[in-house]
């Protein structure tokens, strides 16, 4: 058996400065005498949770009934209203928001007619509505929530599925609702996608290492599906499925919030089952 290493994969810079910023927060609390926190979970991944639960950060989902300390924003963000919540019961702010997204914020907040495109359940989603009360559009039966004849700018879920957004502007440009769009889709996002591209033409099965939560791990493991390629959302090398190990060459990638042991694990654990 042959395990192949995508091109890109795994922690993107965000998630990393992200993760070191939570650590060095529950450092910080720990000198102070202060709980330390995490708004929500910071990326969607269980083993990062765990790893931050060991470091004695609390996930929480609000300041009400928690004592003040000093609480990280998780790499989605939060909204406004939340964020003014905590800071009015005295919790010190760790901004870990994801620049990009930071940024998104500021154009929704900024944009004459803006809408969200992207999953409404999802924690990014939930953020950025947060900053401003606009129509999201999860698919594109939504657009009947919009109006012909308003130019409505659009900001994107970075993690969303081209096949999803591309659906959408496909059928906004049907019915004439013109849209936007201010943002893209995450380079980082985009780069994993590429580079599994490249790697499908190897491989003979795809093993993605990320949760069933995160949007991007679950969107490799699908794009490996269109591509022909058995594929396999893997969370934890217990979890290796054993119809993985029938496949001579095995591609191996995994989500921005996949931490590099938890990769490395998966792969010991395939190689170490070799038949």
């Amino acid at each position: 058996m042959k395990v192949l290493m995508s091109s890109s994969y795994g922690f993107c810079g965000g998630v990393r400065a992200a993760v070191r910023k939570a650590l060095e927060a529950a450092a910080r609390a720990n000198v102070l005498g202060l709980p330390c926190y995490v708004s929500g979970s910071l990326v969607h991944s269980s083993a990062v949770s765990a790893m931050l639960s060991a470091a004695g950060i609390k996930q929480i989902d609000g300041p009400d009934g928690n004592p003040p300390g000093i609480v990280v924003i998780r790499t989605h963000g939060i909204g406004d209203g939340l964020r003014k919540a905590f800071m009015d019961n005295g919790f010190i702010i760790e901004d870990a928001t994801c620049p990009v997204l930071l940024r998104n914020a500021e154009l929704l907040r900024s944009s004459s007619n803006p809408i969200l495109i992207g999953d409404s359940r999802h924690s990014e989603i939930i953020g950025l509505a947060g900053c401003r009360d606009v129509p999201v559009i999860g698919c594109a039966d939504d657009l009947c929530r919009l109006s012909p004849g308003i130019d409505y700018e659009a900001v994107i879920q970075t993690t969303l599925s081209a096949v999803t957004l591309e659906s959408i502007l496909a059928e906004a440009g049907r019915v004439g609702i013109s849209i936007r769009c201010l943002n893209s889709i995450c380079q980082a996002s985009a780069d994993r996608r590429e580079a599994l591209v490249q790697l499908a033409l190897e491989a003979d099965a795809i093993a993605v290492v990320g949760d069933s939560a995160s949007a991007n791990s679950r969107e490799l493991a699908e794009l490996a599906k269109r591509l022909g390629k058995p594929s396999f959302l893997i969370s934890s090398p217990e979890s290796v499925p054993s119809a993985l190990l029938e496949y001579d060459t095995i591609g191996l990638t995994a989500g921005a919030s996949a931490p590099d042991e938890l990769i490395a694990a998966v792969k010991r654990r395939i190689e170490n089952n070799d038949r």
